[in-house]
C-alpha cells in the first residue's frame, strides 16, 4: 500500500479520537511512535485538526455524494472520507488525486476492497459536484445552516442563536474555527513586556502586544517559544490572555494569603505569585496529581517560593475558615468558550454536562467564600459562555451569602473594553470580539463584620 506517511498517521490518530482519546494525546502518542520530518508532522496536525474542526460541514457535503447514510459506514472508512473531503474542499495546495488515492488505499487497508471502491466513488463525485452542493436555507432553518456551514453541534448553535442572534452567532462560530495564536505572559518580576518583545525579536520570534492584558504577547511567527532560552530562564510563560485577565481582575496585593482552588497546571497560580512579587502565601489545590506535577515544574522554572501545592478536593480541603485574604476559583466548566483550542472538544460536549457542572461550581464557590476573611475578596471565573455556569451561579451564591457583594471588574482592571463588562460588573469575553477565549469573570467582596 503506497500511502503518504502523514496521511497514514493522521488516519490512525483520527481513529483513536473516534474511540474516545483526546486529539492532543492521540497526536502526541502518534508522533512518539513514528519518525516524521517536521514538514510531515505539520501536515499530520493540520489534517487531524481540520478534519475534526470541520466534521459537521464535511459530513453534510459527503452525505450528498453517498448512496447510504454515513452512520452505516465503518468508522475507519468514514474517517478516511472526512479527511479526504477536508483536503478536497479546504486545502488548496493538496492535489486532489493524492487525497483521493490515499483515501481509497486507506479504506481498503482498514476495511475491504469494496470500501475502497465506495471511497473512490464518493470522493470523485464530491470533487466533480462540489459547486452544486447545498446547505440548509438560513431563513427557513437557521440552526441547520449555522450548524452545518460552521461545523458545530446543533444543540449548541440553538442555544447561542436564541441569545445572540444570527449574525453574532455566525461570527462566534467562525472564530471557533480559527486556532488561536500562542500567547506569552511576561514575567513582570524580571522583565518588562517591551524588553521581552525585543529579546524575542532578536532570536527570530515576532510578537504583538495583547490588547487587554498589559503583560501578554501574541506570537505572530518564528517557531516554538518553549525551546527558547528565554523560556528556560523563566522570562515568560505560555498562558491564554483571558486567564491572565482573571488574575489581573483579582489584583492581589503583596504579602497576602491566597487560595487557588482549582489550580490545574498552574497558569493562574504562577501569575498570582509573580503578581505579588512572590510574597505572602498561596495555597494551590487540585484533584489531579498529573496537573500538579506540571505546576511544580513551573514553580521551579520560575523560581517561585510563595506557593504551597496540595492534591485535594477544594470542597473538603482542610483550610481554616476566614483564614485567607483572597481566593481564585477558575471553576471546572463545560468549556464552551475555548472550543477554538481543541478541534474535537465541540463534539464531546452535551447539554447534560452543563446542568451537572453547575452543582459542583456552586459547591466550590461556597468553599472559597468560607476560607476568605471579612474584608477579603475572591474571583470566580470559567471558560464557559453559558449563563447557567456563570452569572446564575454567582447570583445564587450571593442570595445564599448576604455578607458577600458584587464588585465591578472594571474598577480593578483599567484596560478592560467597555463591551466586556455588563451592568452587574461581570466580565464576559468573546473570541470574535476580543480575540480571547470565551471567559466569564466575577469579582466578589466579603463585607467587614
Amino acid at each position: 500500500m503506497n500511502v503518504a506517511p502523514a496521511r497514514a498517521l493522521a488516519t490512525e490518530v483520527l481513529l483513536q479520537v473516534a474511540e474516545g482519546m483526546p486529539a492532543t494525546a492521540a497526536l502526541e502518542a502518534g508522533f512518539a511512535r513514528t519518525h516524521l520530518e517536521d514538514r510531515d508532522r505539520g501536515l499530520v496536525t493540520q489534517l487531524v485538526d481540520g478534519t475534526l474542526r470541520w466534521r459537521g460541514r464535511l459530513d453534510h457535503l459527503l452525505q450528498q455524494c453517498a448512496d447510504r447514510p454515513l452512520a452505516e459506514l465503518a468508522p475507519a472508512v468514514l474517517e478516511t472520507l472526512r479527511m479526504a473531503a477536508f483536503q478536497l474542499m479546504m486545502l488548496e495546495r493538496i492535489p486532489a488525486h493524492a487525497a483521493v488515492h490515499d483515501a481509497v488505499e486507506l479504506a481498503r487497508k482498514y476495511a475491504h476492497e469494496g470500501a475502497g471502491k465506495l471511497a473512490n466513488a464518493v470522493l470523485r463525485r464530491l470533487e466533480r459536484e462540489q459547486a452544486s452542493l447545498t446547505y440548509p436555507d438560513p431563513t427557513e432553518d437557521p440552526v441547520g445552516y449555522l450548524a452545518t456551514y460552521y461545523s458545530h453541534p446543533a444543540w449548541l448553535v440553538a442555544r447561542w442563536l436564541s441569545r445572540f442572534g444570527f449574525e453574532e452567532t455566525a461570527a462566534l462560530l467562525q472564530a471557533h474555527n480559527v486556532p488561536p495564536q500562542v500567547t506569552l505572559r511576561t514575567n513582570k518580576r524580571w522583565i518588562t513586556r517591551d524588553a521581552l518583545h525585543m529579546f524575542l525579536q532578536m532570536h527570530g520570534l515576532e510578537t504583538t502586544p495583547t490588547l487587554i492584558s498589559p503583560q501578554g504577547l501574541l506570537v505572530d511567527s518564528g517557531g516554538n517559544p518553549r525551546v527558547m532560552e528565554e523560556y528556560r530562564e523563566g522570562l515568560f510563560s505560555i498562558q491564554g490572555e483571558a486567564s491572565m485577565i482573571a488574575v489581573e481582575v483579582l489584583h492581589p496585593g503583596r504579602g497576602k494569603t491566597g487560595w487557588d482552588l482549582a489550580a490545574g497546571v498552574g497558569g493562574k497560580t504562577t501569575y498570582l505569585a509573580e503578581f505579588t512579587g512572590d510574597t505572602g502565601h498561596i495555597l494551590a489545590t487540585d484533584t489531579s496529581e498529573d496537573r500538579l506535577a506540571v505546576l511544580r515544574t513551573e514553580l521551579e522554572r520560575l523560581e517561585l517560593q510563595a506557593v504551597e501545592v496540595q492534591a485535594v478536593d477544594a470542597r473538603t480541603a482542610p483550610v481554616e475558615a476566614a483564614s485567607r485574604d483572597y481566593a481564585l476559583l477558575d471553576a471546572p466548566c463545560s468549556g464552551t468558550g475555548s472550543l477554538r483550542r481543541q478541534a474535537d472538544a465541540r463534539w464531546r460536549k452535551t447539554p447534560e454536562q452543563i446542568a451537572a457542572l453547575t452543582v459542583l461550581q456552586g459547591e466550590l464557590l461556597a468553599a472559597a467564600a468560607r476560607a476568605v476573611k471579612p474584608g477579603g475578596f475572591l474571583v470566580y471565573s470559567t471558560c464557559s459562555l453559558e449563563p447557567e455556569e456563570n452569572a446564575e451561579v454567582v447570583r445564587a451564591f450571593l442570595e445564599a451569602h448576604p455578607a458577600w457583594q458584587r464588585e465591578s471588574a472594571a474598577a480593578h482592571h483599567r484596560t478592560l473594553p467597555a463591551d466586556a463588562v455588563d451592568d452587574e460588573g461581570f466580565v464576559q469575553l468573546f473570541p470574535h470580539r476580543h480575540n480571547t477565549d470565551g471567559f466569564f469573570i466575577a469579582r466578589l467582596a466579603c463585607q467587614q463584620a
